[in-house]
């Protein structure tokens, strides 16, 4: 079985735990960890979204022929949530005009994927179903690792055995050692590096580019009411219930206004987007 893990990481040093910060905050890691998800497909399968992360699984097909299509039909799928996590994070970038911690630093955001090889037991916990073992415990220790890059597709020794990869797509070797699990061999792709590039630039019509900044906007001026939501590790939570409270309040007060104001600002958005 195939486990896999893309996490989001780069916000915790970048951002003040301020109410505004962390609505937007938790709008922008839901719109990227939605544009991965979308298009998660079998024989890939969620085990479980943990906050910034997705937790993925693969079961190996006994018919070898079967698995040698598949396991390059993963390992493109792989390369392919890097390319839609980098243009969904171009979107939010040219159509968003706050000036927040979380919005102005949104560049700082990056994806590492951790796949590994091995067993897990599936067990029911009340209606969810759970993935537990040592392998399950492996895949998520990687996610501390000394990999010298911000963005990286990360295998075990194991898993490289797995996957198929296209030739251009490079790996340097290296190593981690774990208490009570030892040292593990390893072999990552700089992303940083070496960019995957899934297809030609879109040219978006000036209604297109609208809509992009008008939803844009939407999203980050309403998200102070999604602060019941599900909370994210690389996102402060000092802001206390009062402030996050308020905050909504003086978002509702102000909405009547801002809405006008939010699609005169999309328009010259859209324009500077058109120019870039």
């Amino acid at each position: 079985m195939l486990l896999i893990i893309a996490d989001i990481g780069g916000y915790t040093r970048y951002m003040t735990a301020n109410a505004k910060t962390l609505a937007h905050g938790q709008v922008i890691i839901t719109e990227l960890i939605h544009a991965i998800v979308r298009e998660i497909a079998l024989p890939l399968e969620i085990a479980k979204l943990e906050g910034d992360a997705v937790f993925l699984f693969c079961r190996k097909s006994p018919d070898a022929l079967q698995w040698m299509s598949m396991r390059a039909e993963i390992s493109r799928s792989l390369l392919t949530f890097f390319y839609l996590f980098q243009k969904r994070l171009q979107e939010l970038s040219q159509s968003n005009h706050c000036t927040c911690q979380a919005c102005s630093h949104i560049e700082k955001l990056a994806l590492k994927i951790i796949v590994h090889s091995g067993e897990a037991l599936f067990h029911r916990v009340l209606h969810f179903e759970e993935l537990a073992g040592v392998d399950v415990i492996i895949v998520h220790r990687l996610l501390k690792n000394s990999v010298p890059a911000g963005q990286y597709l990360l295998l075990t020794e194991s898993a490289m055995r797995e996957l198929q990869f296209p030739e251009t797509v490079t790996f340097k070797p290296g190593s981690e050692t774990y208490e009570d699990i030892g040292r593990l061999t390893t072999a990552y792709h700089d992303f940083d590096l070496q960019p995957f590039t899934g297809g030609a630039a879109e040219t978006k019509t000036f209604g297109a580019r609208y809509t992009q900044a008008w939803q844009t906007f939407g999203k980050l001026w309403f998200g102070p009411f999604s602060l019941r939501g599900p909370s994210f590790r690389n996102l402060p939570g000092q802001s206390g219930r009062a402030g996050k409270m308020g905050f909504a309040i003086l978002t509702l007060l102000l909405t009547p206004i801002m809405l006008p104001f939010g699609a005169v600002v999309s328009a010259l958005q859209a324009i500077r987007m058109g120019r870039s």
